[in-house]
Order: C-alpha cells, then sequence, then structure tokens
C-alpha cells in the first residue's frame, strides 16, 4: 500500500500514456506529474494534491476515489477505512506560491463568496457616488444658469440703443423722484413687459449689459448693493422688487432710468424728454 504510486505508474505506461499527454489535458506541470510517479507528495502543493492526483488517476483509467483513499493511507492521515465516495474539493486556503499552470477554472474556484460579495459591494458602492457627485454637478449648474441673466446677441439690438452719451446730447431729465423702499434684502427685481423694449443694466460693480426684452417676456435680477435700469420706454412695462410691485413711474415713451440702492434703501426714477 506504500508504494500505490508505483502501481499508478504501471497503469499508465501499460495504457501507453505518456506524461505530456496528460499535461496537456489537465494543465499540470510536468515536475508534479514526476513528483506524483515518484511520491514525492511534499513537492505539491498543498491546496492542490489531492485534485492533481485525482486528475492524474482519472487520465491513466484508475479509480480516483481509490488513489485518493491510497493517498491518505501513505501519508497518515488515514486509517483502514473503505474508499471515500465523496468526491474531494480543493479548500479556499490561499498559498503563497501557486502551481505554475493550473486551468482558469481550478483558480476561479478559490475565490471565496465573502471575497466576491466584498468586491459587489465597493463596486456598487463607488458607482452610487459616481452618481451623486454628477447630480450634484447638474444642480449647482442649473441653479447658476438660472441666476445669469438671458442676454440677446447684438443682431437683436436696433438703433433704438441709446448710450449715456446721447442721452446726455439729445434728452433733458422731465422729472426726477425718490422713493424709499421698505423691502428687506436680499433684493430681486423682476421685468415684465407687453412691449418690446431695449434697456442696459448695472448690477453693483459689475460692467453694464445692453439687452432686449420681448414682448409677453419676463427677467429676474438679484443685487447686494445697487441696480440701474436705463430703459428705452416704459410702455406696458412692470417692475416688481421682491414681488411687490412699483406703482412709481408712469408709462412713457421716452427714456426712463430707475436705480435702486440697497444702501440708501431708495428707488430713484428719471423720466427723460427730447431736447427741443
Amino acid at each position: 500500500m506504500s508504494e500505490f504510486y508505483k502501481e499508478l505508474k504501471l497503469i499508465r505506461q501499460d495504457q501507453e500514456i505518456d506524461l505530456e499527454e496528460i499535461h496537456n489535458r489537465t494543465k499540470i506541470n510536468l515536475n508534479y506529474l514526476q513528483a506524483i510517479e515518484d511520491g514525492k507528495f511534499d513537492l505539491l502543493p498543498n491546496t492542490y494534491m489531492r485534485l492533481f492526483i485525482r486528475a492524474y488517476a482519472t487520465e491513466i483509467g484508475a479509480n480516483p476515489d481509490e488513489a485518493i483513499s491510497n493517498l491518505e493511507i501513505y501519508l497518515g492521515q488515514k486509517t483502514d477505512k473503505p474508499a471515500r465516495k465523496k468526491k474531494e474539493s480543493s479548500p479556499p486556503k490561499e498559498t503563497n506560491q501557486p502551481p505554475e499552470e493550473v486551468d482558469e477554472s481550478v483558480q476561479a474556484h478559490s475565490r471565496s463568496p465573502k471575497i466576491v460579495r466584498s468586491d459587489m459591494v465597493k463596486g456598487i458602492t463607488l458607482v452610487g457616488i459616481l452618481l451623486f457627485a454628477i447630480y450634484i454637478i447638474r444642480v449647482i449648474n442649473a441653479e447658476e444658469s438660472a441666476k445669469a441673466p438671458l442676454e440677446y446677441p447684438h443682431e437683436f439690438l436696433d438703433k433704438k440703443s441709446i448710450s449715456e452719451q446721447a442721452l446726455q446730447n439729445n434728452f433733458d431729465v422731465l422729472a426726477e423722484s425718490v422713493q424709499m423702499i421698505e423691502e428687506e434684502s436680499p433684493y430681486t427685481l423682476k421685468l415684465a413687459t407687453a412691449e418690446r423694449v431695449w434697456y442696459r443694466s448695472t448690477i453693483d460693480t459689475l460692467a453694464s449689459n445692453e439687452n432686449v426684452l420681448p414682448s409677453g417676456d419676463n427677467r429676474l435680477y438679484e443685487f447686494s448693493q445697487s441696480i440701474d435700469i436705463l430703459f428705452e420706454h416704459t410702455i406696458g412695462l412692470n417692475l416688481y422688487l421682491n414681488g411687490i410691485k412699483l406703482n412709481s413711474f408712469d408709462s412713457s415713451s421716452n427714456p426712463v432710468r430707475i436705480s435702486l440702492s440697497a444702501v440708501d434703501k431708495t428707488v430713484t426714477i428719471q423720466h427723460f424728454i427730447p431736447k427741443s
């Protein structure tokens, strides 16, 4: 019984099967196959020892269960008991030096379900973080776009555009009024018009911008210090400060300047007429 491996070798030789053929079919290293036939089981990886001997016995036509039983007796791990019918499975224990050539399916079984579940949880977590980051970025971009006033291309600005120099040269101030602001900061000014109107706005310390408000449209501006708007006209125009309508200016076909100061808490309105 102690030389059972020699009997296996004789069976292989009787079957005229070369070790090279077994290597090609099982992908077991030739050195390991030779170690099996020499009885040098200490040269085999402990994790794959029984798996290799079972595959070797199957390839040469021997009884793999009997070969495993004889191996157990040889190693002193089993007394004279009937050969086990239960198929041996490779333990999930990892070795520092795995065999050089092992079938990929054997290596795949060495991954424990716990490791697979851990990898899946990590992957799902990373995907969730990525989707959340994309959502936050889109929300921030949407808020920035909503705050930015819509500016029309220059081709929409017609000849009714009025510069400061043209305003001084061609118009006189007809009337000026000052009204106190009762609302508290933060301040928002909404423009709504029934007629298409050109206007130029200056918010806080920013540079002035020219825009055209189409008929039936509206705009919303936020400011912290001041806002100054020169309108081409105020026909069909309504202004709302923090949702409260400003009624302190008249409808006019001539330019009107409206200045709101958060520092002084005042609304200054200037009506212009053409110079005679």
